[in-house]
C-alpha cells in the first residue's frame, strides 16, 4: 500500500462516524465532502507554504509568515487529531479560512488572495454546512469589508490597502466578491434542495418496499400455516372423524343380524358403543370448531403475565387441590412489563400447558410446575417446566399435531387437541413452541411471543 492510500485511510479513520445510515442523506454527503476537502487541503497547503515563506522572507513580511504558519498548524490539527469531533473540525477549518482572509487583506490588499479566501469561505460553508449558514457568512464578509472601508476612511489602518484603495474603490471591489458569494450560495442551495428531494423520494420508496416485503413475508407465513391446517383437516376428515362413524356403522350392521340368543344383551352393548362413539364424535367436532375460532379476537391488550397465570391457577383450583400441585411463578415473570397479546387466546395457552402438567403427573410424586421467562431483544421466551411422566422421544414431534396424542385414551382421557391449540396461539403471537422431555423425567415446554405485536 502506497503512502497516499495510507494517508487517506488515516484521515478516514479520524473523520468517519461509527454507524453509516441506511439512507445516506444530505448531511452524510456533506460530511463525506468535508473528508475529501481535508484530504487535499494539507498537501496543497504544504506545496504553497514553502514558496510563500520564501516570498515573505524576501519582502520582509514576518506577520504573513506567522499567520500562514498558524494556518498550517490548524489544518494539521483538523487532519490528524483523533479527539476532535467532526463539528469542531469544521469550525476550525472555517476559522482558518477567515484567519487567512483577514491577514492577507490587511497586509497585501489587492496583491494577496484575501477576497478569494472570503469567497471560498462562503462556498465551503455552503457545501459542508448549509446554505443558510452560508448567507450568514456573506453577512460576516460584508461586515469585514465595511470595517476595512471604515478603517481607511478614518485613517486608523497601517495597511497596504490604504496606499492602494480609497474607501469608495475598495467597496466597489468588495461588492463584486459579495455578489459572487450570493450567486454561489443560491446555486449550491438549489443543488442541495434537489438532492434532498431525490433522497427523500428514495427513502420513501425504500420504506415502501421494506413494508411490502414484510407484509409479503407475513402473508406467506399465514398461507403456510393455513396450508398446514388444511392438510391437518384433510387428514382428520379422512381418519379421526371417520373412526367413530365407522364404529357406529359397524355396530348398526351387527345389530341388523338375526340373533335369537343374547339379543337383548347385544343390543344394549351396541347402544353403549354407539353412545360412546357419538360422544367422542361430538368432542372431536367441538374441538375442531374451537380450533378454528382461535385468532378471531382482533384487538391486542396489554396484560401482566403474572396476573394471567394466577387467574389460570384460580380456574384450575379444583385440579390443583385434588393433585396437590405446586405452581411456582419465577421472579422473571413477576418483574415483566405489560405485554401486548390477544388476552383470551393467551389465557387459553397457559391454561392448556398448566392443566397438561397437572394431568400427566407421576402417580408417586406431587406435581411441581415452574413458570419463568427470558427477555430477548425481539421476543419473550417462556418456559413451563414440570416433574410429570414426560414424553417419549418418538412422540416429541407429533404432540403439537391436532388429535395426535402421546398417551392412550384409557390411561389419560382427552382429544389430543390442547397442544395443537397452543401451537396455533403461539404462532398467532409471532412465535414458536417446542418441548424438551424424556419418559419419566418431566417436560419443559418452551414458547416465544413477539415483543412488537401491537406496533
Amino acid at each position: 500500500m502506497n503512502f497516499w492510500s495510507r494517508y487517506r485511510e488515516l484521515i478516514a479513520s479520524n473523520l468517519s462516524k461509527e454507524t453509516v445510515p441506511e439512507i445516506k442523506g444530505v448531511d452524510y454527503w456533506r460530511d463525506k465532502l468535508f473528508y475529501v476537502i481535508v484530504v487535499y487541503t494539507l498537501p496543497v497547503c504544504m506545496i504553497a507554504y514553502i514558496p510563500a515563506m520564501a516570498i515573505c522572507y524576501y519582502l520582509d513580511q514576518t506577520a504573513i509568515a506567522f499567520y500562514d504558519s498558524l494556518a498550517i498548524v490548524l489544518i494539521v490539527l483538523v487532519t490528524f487529531s483523533k479527539r476532535l469531533s467532526l463539528r469542531c473540525r469544521k469550525l476550525i477549518y472555517v476559522f482558518t479560512l477567515y484567519l487567512l482572509s483577514v491577514s492577507l487583506l490587511y497586509y497585501m490588499g489587492a496583491y494577496g488572495p484575501g477576497l478569494l479566501y472570503l469567497l471560498s469561505t462562503v462556498i465551503f460553508v455552503s457545501l459542508i454546512y448549509s446554505s443558510k449558514l452560508a448567507y450568514w457568512c456573506i453577512l460576516i464578509n460584508t461586515v469585514i469589508c465595511l470595517l476595512f472601508a471604515l478603517g481607511m476612511q478614518l485613517q486608523v489602518m497601517d495597511s497596504a490597502m490604504v496606499t492602494i484603495y480609497t474607501p469608495e474603490a475598495w467597496l466597489a471591489v468588495a461588492s463584486n466578491q459579495v455578489l459572487l458569494s450570493i450567486l454561489f450560495a443560491a446555486s449550491i442551495q438549489m443543488l442541495t434542495s434537489g438532492f434532498t428531494q431525490t433522497l427523500e423520494k428514495e427513502s420513501s420508496l425504500k420504506e415502501n418496499i421494506k413494508n411490502e416485503v414484510i407484509e409479503s413475508a407475513r402473508l406467506v407465513k399465514e398461507l403456510k400455516i393455513k396450508n398446514e391446517e388444511m392438510e391437518q383437516f384433510t387428514y382428520i376428515a379422512s381418519h379421526d372423524l371417520q373412526e367413530p362413524l365407522n364404529t357406529i356403522l359397524g355396530i348398526t350392521e351387527v345389530l341388523k343380524l338375526p340373533s335369537a340368543r343374547n339379543a337383548a344383551r347385544d343390543f344394549e352393548k351396541g347402544l353403549d358403543y354407539i353412545s360412546f362413539s357419538v360422544e367422542r364424535l361430538k368432542m372431536l367436532i367441538k374441538g375442531l370448531l374451537d380450533y378454528s375460532r382461535i385468532g378471531r379476537q382482533l384487538a391486542f391488550e396489554e396484560v401482566r403475565c403474572e396476573e394471567v397465570i394466577r387467574n389460570v391457577a384460580s380456574d384450575l383450583r379444583s385440579a390443583v387441590s385434588e393433585s396437590g400441585a405446586k405452581l411456582i411463578i419465577d421472579e422473571s415473570v413477576r418483574d415483566m412489563d405489560r405485554v401486548a397479546v390477544f388476552p383470551l387466546d393467551f389465557n387459553q395457552l397457559f391454561q392448556n400447558l398448566i392443566s397438561n402438567a397437572i394431568k400427566f403427573r407421576s402417580p408417586t410424586v406431587k406435581p411441581v410446575i415452574e413458570v419463568s421467562v427470558k427477555e430477548r431483544s425481539d421476543f419473550y421466551e417462556f418456559l413451563i417446566k414440570d416433574n410429570g411422566i414426560g414424553i417419549d422421544k418418538d412422540n416429541l414431534d407429533k404432540i403439537f399435531i391436532i388429535f395426535k396424542r402421546a398417551h392412550s385414551d384409557t390411561a389419560y382421557q382427552g382429544t389430543g387437541i390442547g397442544l395443537a391449540f397452543c401451537k396455533k396461539i403461539v404462532e398467532l403471537h409471532g412465535g414458536k413452541i417446542w418441548v424438551e422431555s424424556k419418559a419419566g423425567s418431566g417436560s419443559s415446554f418452551y414458547f416465544t411471543i413477539s415483543r412488537h405485536l401491537a406496533k
